[in-house]
Parts: C-alpha cells; structure tokens; sequence
C-alpha cells in the first residue's frame, strides 16, 4: 500500500499544470466567459502570509468550479510594486525598492504555484513595469487634457525629513511640539499646504453614484461606496458680514429650519478666517492649532466642541437676525462651503456647541399638534427635535409642515436671491502626488514661463536612484538633475515633473491589462475588452470597499466617456474578504511577524490541500476569524482518508445507499458553490467520506465522481488519485481531472422513499408530519387531520379546506 506523501503528490504536479497552462483563459472562445479577479497583492515582505492565501483561496476554488461548468475562466495576478509598502520595506533591509520587489514577486508567484493556485500565469503583470506604467502614464495624460488634473495647494501632513505624509503615517505623540510624529522615524510633523497635483474625481460624483444601480454589489459594499460619495440636497444661503462687503454661504439640508439659525461657524481654513486671522490673535492661535489635526480627530463623534469667536457677526436675511461668527475645527473646509450655519434647536451638534458658548437657541420646529413649539423648551439634548414636524416662529412657514416648508424656502430663497437650490458632495478630490521616489514618474513639464505641457514620449522612465529617501522634505528626483533637466517643444530650458504617482496609479487600472498584457500598441485591444469585460466577480479586501473601489470606477467610467473600454462599470460584481486574525486575535500583519503564519511552514507541515481546505473551511469569506492550527489537522486526516480510501475502489458498483448520499452530496455542494458557500462545501465532503470509510467498497464510478467534487478543493491529491484510479501511464493534459466537466446529479436517485413535509395551520408553521414520497393529497390530508397538535390548534373550529403543495408542505385553513 502506498503511503500518503503530500511533498512527493505535490512536486508531481504543478510543474505539469503551468507548463502545459491547463489554466489558461481563451480569448474570444465559444464558451462563456467568467472574469474572476481578486485583488493583487504588494510585493512589500518576504513572503505572503496566509491572511493573504485566505483571500486568494476561495476566489481560486470558485474560477475551477466555473472551468469545470462549462465556462471560460479568466483568473489573473499581478504585482501592485509601486507605492509607500515596497519603500519601506527596502528602507528597512537596507535595498531599493525594485530590489525588493521583484525579488518578491518571484517568491510570491512560486507561493502561489505551491498552493497549486489555477492562474493563467501568461497574464500576470507588474505595475512598476515600464511596459506597464507606459499606460498609466499615458491615461493620466488623457485626464489631464480633459482638465481632469490639476494642481492646487492643499493641506497635508509634512515633516521635514520625509516630505508629504499620508493620514495613516502620521502618529500622535504627546512628546511633540506639534503632537504629531511620523511612523516612520518619528520625525515632527506639520500640517501645512503645499502644491499637490489631484484628480477631479468630484467631477464624475453624480456619474458614480448612479453607477451603484447598474451593478450587483453586496449591500454593505454599495452602501460604503454612497456614503464616500455623501450626496446632500439642499440650499446654499447667503449670509452678509456686518460693516463689510463680505458674505458667507453655508450649505444646509433643511432650509425648513433657518428661522432658528443664530449662529455661523467657520472651517479654519475658509478665507474670511484668514483674513480675520491676520488681525486676531486668538483666532490665528486657534487656526494654527486646528489644523494640526487629522481630519478624523476633527470629525471624532462625541469629542468636546471647541470653537472661537472672531468678533463679527453676519445676518440672517430672512429676518434681519444678527449671527455671530465663530471657527470650530469640526467643520471642514472641503465638505460643502466650509461655513457651517447652526440651528440648535434642531442638530445634536449645533445644540452642543451653543450650549458650551452660551449661545442662543430658537425652536422652530414642533412635533406634532400637541406641542406648542415654545422656544425655552430646548434646554437638555432630548428637547432637540432632529426630524420633520410642524413649522413654527418662521414668519410666512408658519404651520405648513416641513417638506412644504422645504419647497417655499426655496422658491423664496431663489426668488429674493437669498439662496439658491444646491447639491454638495462629501468626495473630495484625489491627491495624487507624492514626494517619494518610488512611483510612477508624472509625465509634465514645467516650463520657464510657469506653463505646464505633456511628456508624449512615453514611457517616462523612472530613473535608478539608491539614495532614495527624501531630505529636507523635497522629492528624492531633485536629486537626479540630469533626468529633469529638459527641453519643451519650443526648445527653452525646463523641468520635469519630480513628485511621483501614488500607488493607485496602477491598481486604478491593472485588471484592464490583463485582458492583453502584452500589447505595445494600446493598453488592451477594445474587440478583447468587449469579450472580457466587465469583471464577472471582484474579491477583496474589505478596507478597499470605498477607496479604491471608487478611484477605479471612475478612472474606467473616464475612458468609457473617451470610447476606449466598452461599459460604463468595470466590475459588475464586488465581494469583500474577512481577516484571519493572529493567535492574540488581531489581524495578522507583516508589522507583528510573531502572529504571522507563513504558508511554507503550513506547506511542509500538511501540504498545499489541507492548507486549501482549511482556509476554505474556517468560515464564510466575509468574516473574520483566529488562526487555529487544530482545524488544519482536521483537514489533513481528511486529505488523507480521501486518499488510502482508493484501497476500497471496486469495478463492482457503489451500493444504492452510497450512491444515493453521493448525488446528494453532489446536489448540496453545487448550490454551495454556485453561492461562494465553501465552508458548508467542504463539511458535506467530510460528512460523505466518513459515510465511505464505513462501506466495504466503493465503486470506481462513485469515487472518480468525487474526485471531480474534490477537485476545486484539493487539486493536487484530486490529480493523483484521478490518473492512478484511471490507469493514466503518462501525463497528457486533456486527461487532467481540473479539465473534466462538472457532473449532474441524478435526481432520480436522490429521491427519498419518506420525506418531511412541515404542516401550517392558516399559514403559521404548528407541526410536520413524515410521510411516503409518493402520498396522495387525500392520504395526506387525512393523516395531517389526525396529528394531535394539529387537531390542538384547530380545536371546535371548522376546517374550511387543507391544501397540499407536493413534497413541500401543508395548510390547515380554519
């Protein structure tokens, strides 16, 4: 009897699969199509870890599930190199950044082929790759073009040492002058504006909005993306500044309420703060303070509001009241105007604010006739009333309720020219510069006469630079003259671009190029884009549901608008991935390496398939769970009895009864798969061979059958078994079990001799009765009548009629 040996199983075959590329997607094939992608990993450490392979492990099962059924499966990879992870990696092992990627990237694939992953490996891509990075050069100068790019100043987080940091890199420290620190190096940082190139994805809010309904997100997924977006319609008001020639605008959502408004708060960054500001030295105190926090602290619920007066008052034109103007760090200078207009009576925010300054508070606005709306009944956070109601102390709105209300204000508002009706957004633009080395270089030039023009020579290449950590805070390329010393058309001296592109330069594109990666003509030929396009389901990570999500959609909605993809949305179908968690039940993280499980030690230790399995096993997809090495082990034994079960393989055939819990099984896992179930999949696997082990035999049939099932799952013990049980000598690739057709079950054989059938009594579930499969109506009808706890519920009542849906159930109508 041979033994079971996963090491020597495993080398047999994968060499085998890739050489011969029994993965690989047919362009323009008669099959149906299936683009399954999940998202590309960064190749920033020296291994993925299996928090990585569980997000890679079930879209991988599914695309071989679909090859099976009959479609023509697209399942890709690539390398996202470019960004902040590679950098700072190489930073800490003392390499550049290309180094260290594409080093990895070749562990990572060998990785991922170990795992015996079904990958067209003819696709894969590098976005750090100048081939590749020509394209996403050569797209952001279509942006551009069309306006779509600008430059502008815009506050960020900066320290001296490294340059413009993102949110994430920047720390607080009670030790700072400024209570910040960067994560790396723990340098002082600032916030300060600065000169940042950004795309006007604002632009494009009401396209990608709309967007949701054209494709099938799961709801969570759809309801991040709306509220990245955060649509309001209202009124912008305008407010004029007493003694000035100032006016103020706020955007409000309930212009019902505007009679109550007695104050206006201010951003520290709106310009009439500046201006106060240069003559106000509590204000510019408060100003410099403000913005150095994070966006985050600023909007944090339930935080103390705090707040300045600046000395001015502005004034309500509806009613001539005298508003005074603060600034508050909780507003925003990007979310609508900057200016906020507060209505305490009627926002629990507002309400916190006026009480903290003493502040004027006028209701009107009353629930419901009993309440007579008397203003000084607004004293503690209960009295606000947040919702529509009855409109009261508002002059000509008196009594109408509050959307009529809403309707008049307007007309009212544009008529006197107040206000005027307004949509806002809470997406901002997207930053899309940085002072880093490693990224896509910015393919413009600036010229000596401050214009700007395009680089077509295209790739711009990003030159070879060792020192690449920033210093006084510039771009590393400042340091490499002799790459942005140019000439423009006309011949004059000028600049390159040195800021680079941030990492979703590539990821905003990459599962386009992998439709035609080899093209040099064009990103992707539009006849293969039709044929592939869009992507059939999108696994990730669930921290890329809104921003990454969204800057793809609305780079491809971009070239859908320039006529070069075929649909206005590229992935019809999005599904985000839980956490494996470490042993201390955080996630499992390069950043705590002691938590972090590698798959080679889970490869040596149990083998690619029981690895598969268990990833597939710990749970649904969506949600998180702790590494258990228990439940491996569970895996392997059944990796294991799957194979010395071949011992038991007979030409005799499988005895009715192991036929019958086969096709069942088969019938369950199916609609398992069908619905991304794998968990419940792999427990009806195990459930089935138990039943095997306790049989004498199994028929040839049977367990080739399941091989097939086990196929998805385990592909390299499913490959072994299905060429020795079938006498296969030598490898030819037409006779892979992972090409076979996906078998039916037989429904005849699956019916049972008895069935449970549940019993209603005038719809409500009461009791369920076990009856032969072939019962007649009236057989059954008399049967259920004689059920005690049915003949309970009826009691003296008379029954009108019994109705019998076949095999399914009954109800009792009394």
């Amino acid at each position: 009897m041979k033994s079971f040996d996963h090491k020597q199983i495993e080398e047999n075959w994968k060499d085998k699969w890739y050489e011969d590329n029994i993965y690989k997607a047919i362009d323009f094939s008669k099959k149906p199509k299936k683009y399954i992608l999940a998202e590309l990993p960064y190749p920033s450490g020296e291994f993925l870890h299996v928090g990585h392979m569980m997000r890679y492990t079930v879209p991988e099962i599914y695309s071989r599930f679909l090859r099976m059924k009959g479609f023509n499966v697209m399942y890709p990879m690539g390398w996202d190199s470019y960004g902040l992870p590679a950098e700072t990696y190489a930073i800490k092992v003392g390499k550049t950044p290309k180094e260290v990627t594409d080093n990895a990237a070749i562990k990572y694939k060998q990785a991922m082929k170990d795992m015996g992953y079904g990958i067209d490996w003819d696709r894969e891509i590098n976005t750090a790759d100048p081939k590749y990075y020509k394209w996403t050069q050569w797209m952001f100068l279509k942006l551009w073009e069309k306006g779509l790019v600008e430059q502008k100043d815009m506050p960020v987080w900066w320290c001296k040492e490294i340059g413009v940091l993102a949110d994430e890199e920047v720390l607080s420290d009670s030790k700072s002058p400024t209570g910040k620190v960067s994560e790396r190096g723990g340098h002082i940082v600032h916030r300060k504006n600065l000169k940042q190139w950004i795309l006007k994805i604002t632009n494009y809010a009401e396209e990608l909005l709309e967007g949701l309904n054209e494709v099938d997100y799961f709801e969570s997924v759809k309801s991040g993306q709306r509220n990245w977006i955060g649509k309001k319609e209202g009124a912008i008001i305008h407010y004029p500044v007493e003694n000035t020639e100032e006016e103020i605008s706020c955007f409000t959502t309930r212009p019902d309420t505007n009679f109550g408004a007695t104050f206006i708060v201010l951003a520290p960054e709106h310009e009439f703060t500046k201006k106060v500001a240069e003559g106000n030295k509590k204000v510019s105190e408060y100003v410099e303070k403000s913005i150095s926090k994070s966006e985050l602290e600023r909007m944090e619920e339930g935080k103390e509001k705090t707040g300045v007066f600046t000395g001015e008052y502005a004034t309500n034109q509806l009613d001539g009241h005298r508003l005074p103007i603060w600034v508050s760090d909780f507003v925003l200078p990007g979310y609508g105007t900057g200016a906020v207009v507060g209505v305490p009576g009627h926002d629990l925010r507002d309400f916190a604010f006026a009480k903290k300054f003493d502040l004027e508070i006028i209701r009107v606005i009353k629930n419901g006739e009993g309440d007579k709306g008397d203003a000084n009944t607004v004293k503690k956070e209960e009295d606000v009333f947040e919702d529509y109601g009855i409109v009261v102390n508002s002059d000509f709105l008196n009594g109408l309720k509050s959307k009529d209300a809403i309707i008049k204000i307007l007309e009212h508002l544009e008529n006197t020219g107040i206000g005027e009706k307004a949509v806002t957004y809470k997406l901002r633009d997207q930053i899309w510069s940085r002072q880093r080395y490693w990224g896509d270089p910015i393919p413009l030039i600036h010229k000596q006469d401050g214009s700007i023009e395009a680089d077509y020579e295209l790739p711009v290449i990003l030159p070879k630079l060792d020192d690449f950590e920033p210093e006084g805070g510039e771009a590393p390329l400042e340091k490499v003259p002799n790459w942005y010393k140019v000439k423009a058309e006309d011949g004059s001296p000028a600049k390159r671009e040195t800021d680079t592109m941030p990492t979703w330069a590539g990821s905003n594109w990459y599962f386009i190029r992998y439709i035609d990666p080899s093209n040099e003509d064009i990103f992707a030929d539009m006849k293969k884009l039709k044929y592939w396009m869009p992507v059939d389901k999108y696994f990730g990570d669930a921290g890329h549901t809104t921003a990454h999500l969204m800057y793809s959609r609305f780079w491809y909605r971009f070239l859908f608008d320039e006529g070069y993809v075929p649909s206005p949305e590229p992935y019809k179908w999005r599904m985000s991935g839980g956490l494996l968690l470490g042993g201390d039940r955080k996630k499992m993280s390069k950043s705590r390496p002691e938590y972090v499980v590698n798959p080679k030690d889970l490869l040596d230790s149990y083998g690619a398939d029981a690895t598969r399995l268990y990833l597939a096993f710990i749970g649904p997809y969506e949600e998180s769970y702790p590494w258990n090495e228990n439940g491996i082990k569970a895996c392997y034994r059944f990796v294991k009895n799957v194979f010395e079960l071949k011992n038991k393989v007979s030409d005799k055939e499988s005895t009715e009864e192991l036929q019958k819990s086969f096709h069942k099984m088969l019938k369950k896992i199916t609609k398992m798969l069908e619905d991304l179930k794998m968990n419940t999949a792999v427990s009806e696997m195990m459930i089935f061979i138990n039943k095997c082990k306790e049989e004498k035999y199994i028929g040839k049939e049977t367990y080739l059958e399941f091989l097939k099932v086990l196929a998805p799952f385990a592909p390299f013990t499913a490959e072994e078994l299905w060429q020795e049980v079938n006498g296969h000598k030598t490898w030819v690739a037409e006779n892979s079990v992972h090409l076979q057709q996906w078998s039916d079950f037989d429904k005849k054989i699956i019916i049972d001799d008895e069935i449970t059938i549940p019993i209603q009594v005038n719809g409500k579930l009461r009791d369920e009765v076990v009856v032969p499969n072939d019962i007649s109506k009236e057989e059954i009808k008399a049967q259920v009548l004689k059920q005690e706890k049915i003949k309970k519920y009826i009691g003296e009542k008379k029954v009108k009629k019994v109705i019998y849906i076949k095999g399914r159930i009954v109800n009792v109508v009394i």
